[in-house]
């Protein structure tokens, strides 16, 4: 079991080594089309779970996602942008290890939660406290009730949240995937927003063209450069190159394949580099059809009972209201855009 928030990190941050020339630039949100947004939910609540001060409160259940999610669908609809949480399923496997048992754990503590909503449960709060891998699946179930609550759309992946998102961007499902890893271009993903400035209407963002004009290489090049620099599907890379003498060397001998033969690998050793290389070419054969992502009206009473044991009475129905009068003006909004369509 992951005993550190560190180790959680490492589980869950996706990249490859060096990578350092994706070019990201601010951009109006406008660039948006459709006005929709893929987020990987476990990578990003991860990275803003890690962001936030914690005091340890002893007997207290760590319930700070429903405060980062309320303030991401909130900052997303007044400025009528569309959040699609997408949850993993099981991992790859050379990545990491799929851990059911974890993740059984994690569901069987938020069903005892939802069952007694007492936030104060020391047993509960204690377990979550000790494994910040267990805390996370914890909130990862949590959040994805609220989502349903509140009528926001949430995609289950059959793999890597990031992979389908970046299926459903290509697809034109949504305009961008949020993420801070290059991992989403290389899966074929056309826009990626590393930040989302909501409040000033801007995003921090790359597209898969200016990537490939930038480098030089086209999609299928890049990819074998993410496993020649050393990325989560084979950490090791090819010893002692990195992305810019990769690039030189792929352009030289025109593949992953001859770029390690010219460096005197042999047939046995290539074939873990090609497995690995294989999972960026998965994409092609995932397919976004029957994915719906629109904006339901949320459930009141539902809503109220989820976030009471959270916020309190009063402010769980202020939430739920302004969510109510959210989703009834982003629907007015949208019927405005469709006149123009």
């Amino acid at each position: 079991m992951v005993s550190s928030q560190s180790q959680l990190g490492r589980e869950y941050q996706m990249g490859v080594k060096n990578w350092d020339f994706t070019p990201w630039q601010w951009v109006e949100i406008d660039e948006l089309e459709p006005r929709t947004v893929a987020i990987d939910a476990p990578n990003y609540l991860m990275r803003r779970l890690s962001t936030i001060k914690r005091g340890r409160q002893i007997g207290r259940v760590p319930l700070s996602h429903i405060p980062v999610t309320l303030g991401l669908i909130r900052a997303s609809l007044r400025t009528h942008v569309l959040p699609v949480l997408v949850f993993d399923g099981p991992p790859e496997n050379l990545k990491r290890q799929p851990n059911p048992q974890l993740v059984a754990a994690a569901h069987d503590l938020y069903r005892e939660f939802v069952k007694e909503r007492n936030p104060y449960d020391i047993a509960l709060s204690e377990k979550l406290h000790t494994s910040p891998a267990l805390r996370l699946y914890f909130s990862l179930f949590h959040v994805k009730d609220l989502c349903k609550t509140l009528g926001v759309p949430c995609i289950n992946a059959p793999s890597e949240a990031e992979m389908l998102a970046a299926v459903m961007c290509r697809d034109g499902i949504v305009g961008t995937v949020a993420s801070n890893d290059a991992d989403a271009l290389l899966f074929g993903c056309p826009h990626v927003t590393k930040q989302l400035h909501l409040s000033k209407r801007k995003i921090f963002r790359a597209t898969l063209d200016d990537l490939q004009a930038a480098i030089g290489l086209d999609l299928e090049l890049l990819r074998d450069l993410a496993i020649v620099c050393g990325c989560d599907f084979h950490k090791k890379g090819v010893k002692g190159i990195g992305p810019r003498k990769g690039v030189v060397l792929l352009q030289r001998h025109g593949g992953l394949v001859g770029l390690l033969k010219a460096q005197g690998y042999t047939a046995s050793q290539r074939e873990e580099f090609i497995l690995a290389r294989e999972v960026f070419d998965e994409p092609n054969y995932l397919s976004s059809s029957g994915i719906n992502v629109v904006l339901r009206p949320p459930m009141v009473p539902s809503a109220v009972r989820l976030l009471r044991p959270v916020l309190g009475s009063e402010k769980a129905e202020t939430r739920v209201g302004e969510a109510v009068r959210l989703w009834k003006d982003f629907g007015r909004q949208q019927t405005t855009l469709e006149q123009w369509v």
